[in-house]
């Protein structure tokens, strides 16, 4: 029960909402609806940040890594006690320490999420019209 209560407070229930959704993504993964590299195109600086490592997979490290400290951070100070505004305080700054270390371990594991995903397709251009996607040399409605 006390890992529930943790997980349904803030700051931690942020990455609870943020984690319900990636589990929603990769479930679509699984059943065929969507592609690890459905992202990639939609957010070309996050892919190059992350060094060619599929956005959702890095996104999902971000979302696991900072649901984790923040789980953990919380059932620490439920342990010593702390209230007031000592804990309001305590619990902004978890929030913050806990996205900079997600973002970290997320950057971390770039370099070896890449070779993992190597022989994936590269993210898919889209028509800006209806949003399909196309091919570099197939042709276009209305052009």
């Amino acid at each position: 029960m006390e890992v529930i209560d943790a997980a349904a407070q803030f700051p931690t229930v942020i990455f609870t909402s943020a984690l319900v959704v990636a589990l929603g993504f990769w479930l679509l993964v699984l059943l065929g609806r969507a592609g690890v590299r459905d992202f990639d195109a939609d957010a070309p600086a996050l892919a190059r940040v992350f060094g060619g490592a599929p956005v959702a997979v890095a996104a999902s490290v971000v979302t696991v890594s900072g649901w984790l400290i923040n789980l953990a951070g919380m059932l620490v100070m439920e342990r010593i006690g702390v209230t007031g505004f000592g804990a309001a305080l305590a619990r902004v700054m978890l929030l913050a320490l806990a996205a900079l270390a997600a973002w970290s371990v997320a950057h971390a594991l770039a370099r070896p999420l890449t070779k993992l995903f190597r022989h994936e397709p590269g993210p898919r251009q889209r028509d800006l019209a209806n949003g399909a996607p196309f091919g570099p040399g197939s042709r276009r409605a209305g052009g």
